[in-house]
């Protein structure tokens, strides 16, 4: 492509991961020729990518949880990310390294390929008068901790009592997030481009507590209920915050929206379908 057309990319990579290295080292030099490259990091701190301006899109290699460590470095000011899959799922990642070359050109023309998702806005207040909040693509997951006794939760949806959960603790997930922590609690499957909460107990104590699909628009409060009992706040699996008796957890939509380049050869559900084996006949 023209050089005036050339997209301004920043690619990031799981340092954690040894086969990302090899992906790294290859690709770097690749896009180099086709992008204005501002960027190359395979490490934890992503400030610099957040802090870069002028980026079209951020290329991802990893996994999905490299992805959303990636959207978190962003907070508000998200970016398109492309995610190249080197894991074993990946929802979000949903290119492999030859159908990003080979498309290379055609996604990062504009319009991009764009799916845009719901993401939560958490805010955690604590017993002192001290609060805490952050973004989350994928979920908010209220779980017991230590000594690992039933948790007690107090559920308030719009500003009114809802329910009490006896159990593990509770899942609040975007539709993004129902093929995560969500499905493998028993949550519903959503389509990504819809606007909800998804409320799923974890282990209630209780038959009739079940899963509930809420409108995006809808206000939780998550409350804990009796002192002494230990729990975490984990958002997206990867950033965790303690929560002791008479802290508070609101989630709601955010106002910023996660931004995915989507493969175009890709059909909706497809890996749900082919890495899942959803619907399977085993007979």
């Amino acid at each position: 492509m023209p050089d005036s057309h050339k997209p301004s990319v920043f690619l990031v990579g799981n340092a954690r991961k040894p086969e990302t290295a090899s992906a790294f080292a290859e690709l770097e030099p690749w896009l180099r020729k086709r992008c204005h490259l501002v960027g190359a990091l395979r490490c934890d701190d992503l400030s610099p990518v957040a802090q870069s301006k002028g980026l079209d899109f951020i290329v991802v290699l990893g996994g999905d949880g490299s992805i959303l460590h990636t959207g978190h470095a962003l907070g508000r000011n998200q970016i398109p990310i492309l995610g190249v899959n080197l894991g074993k799922l990946g929802y979000l990642a949903d290119f492999d390294e030859e159908e990003f070359k080979s498309m290379f050109e055609q996604v990062s023309a504009k319009p991009m390929p764009i799916s845009e998702r719901m993401m939560l806005h958490v805010t955690i207040f604590e017993p002192d008068g001290s609060s805490w909040s952050s973004i989350a693509l994928n979920d908010c997951v209220v779980r017991v901790g230590d000594p690992y006794r039933t948790l007690t939760l107090s559920v308030a949806l719009d500003g009114h009592p809802f329910s009490t959960l006896h159990g593990d603790g509770v899942i609040l997930a975007t539709p993004s997030g129902s093929t995560a922590h969500n499905m493998s609690c028993g949550g519903p499957l959503v389509e990504p481009a819809v606007d909800a909460i998804i409320l799923t107990p974890r282990c209630p104590h209780s038959f009739t507590h079940r899963p509930i699909v809420m409108s995006g628009s809808s206000r939780l409060e998550i409350g804990m209920v009796t002192e002494g009992q230990s729990a975490a706040a984990v958002l997206d699996g990867q950033h965790i915050r303690p929560l002791v008796g008479g802290s508070r957890i609101v989630v709601e939509r955010s106002d910023v929206r996660f931004k995915l380049v989507r493969n175009p050869i890709r059909r909706p559900w497809e890996s749900l379908v082919t890495k899942l084996k959803w619907g399977l006949d085993i007979r």
